[in-house]
């Protein structure tokens, strides 16, 4: 006796299958590029369109000052300084451009001027924090004072201290909306 298997017929050839395989590998390797792009989109630097424009316009000295003041604020004080410095270096290279930069009301300063006064700012924060920590430790009860020196640490990069002041502030004053706002600020 002969046994017969059913026959199935091929809608499509292996041909066509294994073109569509090559064409699903293209297409997953299309798809991990893209994610992997998005994520690097996700990983960039707050301050990432500005140093772009410092390489698009090397010689252009406004975004040289922007990007160091973004620097600042974000607590790089040494890559702001350096770029401050490749900025002065900048304006004396090249005399046929201003040496100085255009503030509010027509007000100019030059990259060292303004370095300086970020530095000097930074040193007058500490000695407000240190003369409102004095006062804090000789009036206990006087929240106000707790409150500016949380707020002080927290300007300096001082979170555990900014945290510790505020929780001092809390126990005399726990109903307080502007404690509520620091705190959110400091978590």
């Amino acid at each position: 006796m002969r046994f017969q298997f059913p026959h199935f017929p091929r809608f499509f050839s292996a041909r066509l299958f294994f073109g569509l395989e090559s064409i699903l590998l293209w297409f997953g390797l299309a798809a991990l590029v893209g994610v992997n792009v998005m994520e690097v989109q996700k990983g960039r630097p707050v301050y990432w369109n500005k140093l772009m424009m410092v390489l698009e316009h090397p010689f252009s000295l406004d975004w040289y000052v922007d990007l160091a003041g973004d620097l600042w604020q974000q607590g790089h004080k040494l890559e702001a300084r350096q770029l401050m410095r490749s900025a002065q270096e900048l304006t004396q290279a090249n005399q046929t451009t201003s040496k100085q930069t255009t503030n509010v009301l027509g007000a100019t300063t030059s990259p060292e001027q303004l370095l300086t006064q970020w530095e000097d700012e930074v040193y007058k924060t500490e000695k407000r924090y240190v003369f409102w920590q004095g006062v804090a430790t000789q009036r206990p009860d006087y929240r106000d004072a707790y409150v500016t020196v949380a707020s002080l640490a927290y300007q300096l990069g001082k979170l555990d201290e900014a945290r510790s002041w505020l929780t001092k502030a809390q126990a005399i004053d726990p109903n307080s909306t502007t404690m509520q706002k620091l705190s959110t600020l400091l978590e």
